[in-house]
């Protein structure tokens, strides 16, 4: 007899059978007729087929890619009125590389639309053309049926970013042409991924898979595995422009959020750390030994404004408050 196993996580719902592949329906279209179902081998390679039903019937409206990589993270961002379609995924390329791919309904069916020819963004002058890339491109919004973002971005293996935003404008031919090209300001993220080796377990690249990232206000929220503890980032300015970035870590196997360290940019162009001694309030993992004094401290990073927020491990009641001046950290008083 068939068995099958539902397990919810981050809001989509996984079917396991134990005699077929998992599989599961995600990116419903906004009238709710359509969405993209995946099915995945349950033996490695873990290859993964990816097609647009029908949801009412699970009837193949489009197959989009048949056998391809293991990709939780492939989705389709859909036109309000539910008629055109961006599909994103890894691809075969090498570095990690993600593409995006566009459809639009003709009248009988979705027809896909050929991209142009998009301009590579511009790399620091430190990154080196020979190095191993990460090339992805990915929607960033649909402005409305006829008008689509895309962030394309290029990441080297030494940690140097270029990124651009690309306004693309289609046509009742149903062609695509590129209304618009902006580099994208440097953010958080460009920071990030100049940390020094050895920061977390493996280079930051390896994390945006797992980040929640608010270049605008300068903020990341990164999820860990079984061997890194899950981390936060902020990103604080000098008064001149300089970044300070705040890295906030917990236990592998314990507490969040209990070890706290600063990073500045430094004349090689890569970020570096800071003695820990910039904040004024101490953590647990300040020395080797570990310092019982503030073993019930844990740090609250801000998402919006420049204030950290030093709580009670145990109550959660706020101890301290400690706000970036421009030059320092100050703690306020109470």
């Amino acid at each position: 007899m068939k068995r099958t196993f539902i397990l919810v996580a981050s809001g989509i719902c996984f079917a396991f059978s134990l005699c077929n592949a998992d599989e599961y329906v995600d990116s419903r279209s906004p009238g709710g007729k359509f969405a993209l179902h995946l099915t995945r081998e349950d033996k490695q390679p873990f290859r993964q087929t990816d097609a647009l039903v029908e949801r009412a019937t699970r009837k193949v409206i489009v197959d989009l890619d048949k056998d391809q990589p293991f990709d939780p993270e492939a989705k389709l961002s859909w036109t309000s009125d539910s008629r055109g379609f961006a599909y994103v995924r890894r691809t075969n390329e090498p570095g990690e590389s993600v593409g995006t791919r566009i459809f639009q309904w003709t009248g009988s069916r979705f027809e896909e639309i050929k991209l142009p020819d998009l301009p590579s963004p511009k790399m620091p002058g430190q990154a080196s053309a020979s190095e191993k890339q990460q090339v992805r491109i990915k929607p960033i919004r649909w402005s409305d049926t006829v008008s689509l973002e895309l962030e394309y971005e290029i990441i080297t293996d030494s940690g140097w970013r270029g990124a651009e935003k690309i306004l693309l404008k289609l046509d009742r031919q149903r062609a695509a042409t590129i209304a618009k090209i902006e580099p994208e300001p440097v953010s958080i993220l460009d920071y990030f991924l100049l940390l020094p080796d050895k920061t977390l377990e493996t280079a930051p690249r390896d994390w945006l898979h797992y980040a929640t990232v608010d270049k605008e206000n300068g903020y990341m929220s990164v999820s860990g595995d079984g061997a890194q503890p899950s981390f936060e980032v902020a990103l604080f300015r000098y008064r001149d422009g300089r970044p300070l970035l705040a890295l906030c870590e917990g236990e592998l196997e314990g507490d969040n959020s209990i070890s706290l360290n600063f990073f500045e940019l430094g004349t090689d162009g890569r970020m570096h750390e800071v003695p820990r001694q910039i904040f004024p309030i101490g953590d647990f993992w300040m020395s080797d030994e570990g310092n019982p004094k503030y073993a019930d401290f844990q740090f609250e990073l801000p998402r919006h404004g420049r204030t950290v927020l030093v709580r009670s491990l145990k109550t959660k009641k706020i101890l301290h408050r400690v706000a970036w001046t421009g030059d320092k950290f100050v703690e306020e008083k109470k």
